[in-house]
């Protein structure tokens, strides 16, 4: 407010000097002096009034505004306060439009992949039965044949739906009604376990790397499960033949650091940041091939962010992937039992 203060006191005293002079004239009687101060006086308070305008008006234009959206806003507040305001206000302005732009460029990408994800089994299961129904096979062996096609196209179907609707179940919060403590090592063994089968098609070695027999974490057992299995599912898809995969259990004085890694074929830096999005794939032919919906590592990082977590991510090319992440521990692990 100096600034403002010392104009004004500036217009002031020339206005003062102005009338005194005016009247001084009028009493002297001279009307060629009093031509000659007023148009002085005309002409200086002219441009003290634009040079007030320009330096004032600005910031009183902008209280003005201000004071329309906010007014509760301006009460005792300074005009250098209310200028750095509208400076802020015009930098959110221009955040939230370019967040705006960011969400609708994710929206066009995920309604076209949604779009193309789901044509390609619905074709298939169309096209196959168009062949069954057109052409009359007689053979037994090729009906089977098309039947089964058919059959893992709907199931391709029936797995797009299903992890769609998780999504949307994890993003409007439908988890925590079932948070409980249960034991993590059983978890990853029953993990293990379940994929024993597809490991050993590829001869891969599944390994769980652990130092007490019973560690209790508190979460949702069903959603972590789909963590674990997620990980896995893909760590063996990606893996080496011959290679490995390793589940690894931490023990840590709040929570349990936890690692499922291999030595597969690895992925790019590129790649990396992006690899939790929505039907997201490295490689997009293998991952069709390979059967994957393209949405079980975005599953995996809401599944972690509901339970307050986050999922970190390593790799290098023809060395291995390491996906890691923490849960809490039962606030009586050293003593957990089942």
């Amino acid at each position: 407010m100096k600034k403002e203060s010392l104009i004004i006191a500036i217009v002031s005293s020339l206005l003062i000097t102005g009338i005194i002079n005016v009247l001084s004239n009028l009493l002297l009687h001279s009307t060629i002096s009093l031509f000659i101060v007023a148009s002085n006086f005309v002409v200086c308070s002219v441009s003290i009034y634009f040079i007030y305008y320009i330096v004032v008006g600005k910031r009183l234009r902008a209280i003005h505004s201000l004071i329309a959206k906010n007014p509760e806003e301006i009460d005792n507040t300074s005009l250098d306060t209310v200028e750095e305001r509208v400076k802020t206000l015009l930098r959110e302005r221009k955040e939230e439009l370019e967040k705006i732009d960011k969400l609708e460029r994710h929206r066009r990408e995920f309604l076209d992949n949604v779009s193309h994800e789901m044509k390609t089994p619905i074709f298939h299961i169309q096209g196959y039965i168009s062949t069954l129904i057109e052409n009359n096979v007689d053979d037994p062996e090729m009906e089977k044949r098309y039947l089964e096609r058919t059959e893992k196209s709907a199931e391709r179907l029936i797995r797009i739906l299903e992890d769609l609707d998780t999504i949307s179940q994890l993003e409007s919060k439908q988890v925590g009604a079932d948070i409980e403590p249960f034991d993590i090592v059983q978890l990853c063994e029953e993990v293990l376990e379940s994929e024993t089968i597809d490991a050993e098609e590829k001869n891969i070695k599944l390994v769980l790397e652990n130092s007490l027999d019973k560690i209790g974490v508190i979460g949702e057992r069903f959603r972590i499960k789909q963590v674990l299995v997620n990980l896995t599912v893909n760590s063996i898809k990606y893996g080496k033949a011959g290679g490995q995969t390793t589940i690894l259990i931490k023990n840590e004085p709040d929570t349990v650091y936890m690692e499922v890694s291999d030595n597969g074929i690895g992925i790019a830096k590129e790649h990396l940041p992006r690899l939790f999005e929505r039907f997201y794939r490295v490689d997009k032919g293998r991952s069709r091939e390979q059967g994957g919906t393209g949405l079980g590592l975005s599953i995996v990082k809401h599944i972690l962010e509901a339970h307050h977590q986050t999922i970190t991510v390593t790799s290098t090319i023809g060395e291995g992937t390491t996906f890691s992440f923490r849960l809490k521990k039962t606030p009586h692990h050293s003593s957990f039992s089942l």
